[in-house]
């Protein structure tokens, strides 16, 4: 008997080392680096159509470190920037915004998708940007069947922001405070040796001075390919209602985000 606890370990730790750690965009699985092991990944995420005009990209940059003992650290360098047209007493106005903000995550496995039960870690990553600071935590549960892996996220977001307002004298500022729960769900089958397809969901509560604002439900494809320490994923994800409103929310979310990850591990 421990003979097969043993071997099935053993067999989990090569997995591990060999195999692709994210198969989705949105939701995180629980697999680390292994000591020493480093990994540079590349994030782009393109949202276009709100009430008017809308077009976001976002970039990270985020280099991670395994540190042992199932725990892995890494920095990411995030930059966004928006086109929308406003409108404000009957004048539709071009605004343009630009965003930067730094982050740093910390990821701890607790249990493996293929030698255990399930696979679990903690994640926790926090952000800060010149208007703004953001804490959050994730709870992260996998399980591989063979050919097929299953991930279930439960995210809290806390966010602190400041807004600023001038009275044509002045410039006041508000602090701003926003709780964001939600949970993202992906489940992806190896069709080939390095190819994968499925489908992730992701549902977003926002809370805005202690009011819940919405509850969007966005799913989509997904797809990953993994050769030789790189890797990419692709997800499209729709937005298919909204359960707080009627239709979809379109104010502060878009109709649509389509998302690349590129990574290569070194």
């Amino acid at each position: 008997m421990m003979k097969k606890y043993l071997l099935l370990g053993i067999m989990a730790s090569v997995l591990t080392m060999n195999a692709q750690d994210r198969l989705f965009t949105y939701t995180y699985q629980s697999g680390v680096l292994n000591s020493g092991q480093k990994e540079m990944e590349v994030w782009t995420t393109i949202a276009n159509g709100r009430d008017h005009f809308y077009r976001g990209i976002e970039h990270r940059m985020e280099f991670e470190v395994g540190l042992g003992s199932n725990l892995q650290t890494s920095v990411y360098l995030n930059y966004g920037y928006n086109t929308a047209v406003d409108e404000e007493n009957g004048t539709q106005n071009l605004v343009n915004e630009t965003e930067y903000s730094v982050s740093n995550e910390w990821k701890l496995k607790m249990s493996d998708p293929v030698a255990n039960r399930i696979g679990s870690a903690l994640y926790l990553e926090a952000e800060l940007s010149p208007i703004e600071m953001a804490l959050e935590g994730k709870i992260l549960l996998d399980k591989q069947f063979g050919k097929v892996t299953s991930a279930l996220n439960l995210v809290g977001e806390v966010v602190n922001e400041k807004d600023f307002v001038s009275d044509g004298t002045s410039i006041k500022t508000n602090n701003l405070g926003e709780l964001n729960l939600e949970w993202n769900y992906g489940l992806s089958y190896k069709i080939k040796e390095h190819l994968g397809i499925g489908f992730e969901a992701f549902n977003q509560n926002q809370i805005v001075s202690s009011k819940w604002s919405n509850s969007v439900f966005l799913l989509g494809p997904c797809f990953s390919y993994s050769t030789n320490g790189f890797w990419v994923n692709i997800s499209c994800m729709p937005q298919l209602a909204d359960f707080k409103g009627n239709g979809l929310e379109l104010t502060d979310h878009e109709r649509l985000q389509t998302r690349i990850l590129l990574s290569y591990a070194f």
